[in-house]
């Protein structure tokens, strides 16, 4: 039996271009779960035009964690979620609160469910490099994505005892609606690139992935040098 495919954050570009990559050929169960809005409806047309069977979920980080449970039960009820794509994550949250519940806790709560929900799958936590060094300037963003981020590492080796793998990915900076606007910065990278790192990463054994590949020495050169000799962007 095919498994179904679930994406939280079913509005994000970069969600959408993993997905895609690790759909394989349709047709196949696929569930966009996000907020309603029309890049969610038009996520959906998109994949449906390519032969997929695809159906709508809301999801947002204000559901606790009984009923983000309630949310997968019924997604699965007819066939076991084989891949979760989780793409969840903004800078544009009104407070430090909402901050650290929409990129960290809510997030947290839907791998800690996930984990437990699946078996033999895949879960992919789409990151971000913020993730690992934290910048004053996003602080409740990289705060959030850190909580995130050391969920899905530290139940990864408990998914793997269910046949799941775990893939942590930490971006850098990404041209997609999010960043428009923002100063393009180093190493910058697009959706499309992301999703093929992620199809090279999945066929290895590292939990924790960057992209591009160099992300990760960039994030831990700026991790030895004093933040006061950075630009203000950077600390």
């Amino acid at each position: 039996m095919t498994s179904t495919a679930l994406l939280v954050g079913g509005s994000s570009e970069i969600g959408m271009a993993v997905l895609k990559e690790l759909l394989g050929p349709p047709p196949r169960d696929v569930v966009l779960a996000g907020r309603p809005s029309g890049q969610l409806w038009q996520n959906a047309e998109k994949l449906r035009d390519l032969g997929y069977h695809v159906t709508t979920a809301q999801y947002d980080a204000m559901l606790h964690a009984g009923e983000i449970d309630g949310l997968l039960a019924h997604l699965s009820a007819h066939r076991p979620v084989g891949l979760a794509v989780v793409a969840v994550g903004s800078m544009a949250t009104t407070s430090f609160e909402d901050g650290l519940v929409v990129n960290g806790v809510a997030v947290a709560l839907l791998v800690h469910a996930l984990v437990q929900r699946l078996s033999d799958g895949q879960l992919v936590l789409l990151s971000s490099a913020a993730a690992a060094r934290p910048r004053r300037s996003i602080m409740a963003y990289s705060l959030g994505k850190q909580l995130a981020d050391s969920t899905a590492v530290m139940l990864a080796p408990q998914a793997a005892e269910r046949g799941v793998r775990v893939l942590v990915v930490r971006p850098g900076f990404v041209t997609t609606r999010m960043t428009d606007g923002l100063k393009r910065a180093p190493l910058a990278t697009t959706a499309e690139k992301v999703a093929q790192r992620v199809v090279r990463a999945l066929e290895g054994r590292r939990t924790v992935v960057w992209a591009p590949a160099p992300m990760g020495a960039m994030v831990w050169l700026l991790g030895k040098l004093p933040r006061r000799l950075l630009p203000v962007e950077l600390r």
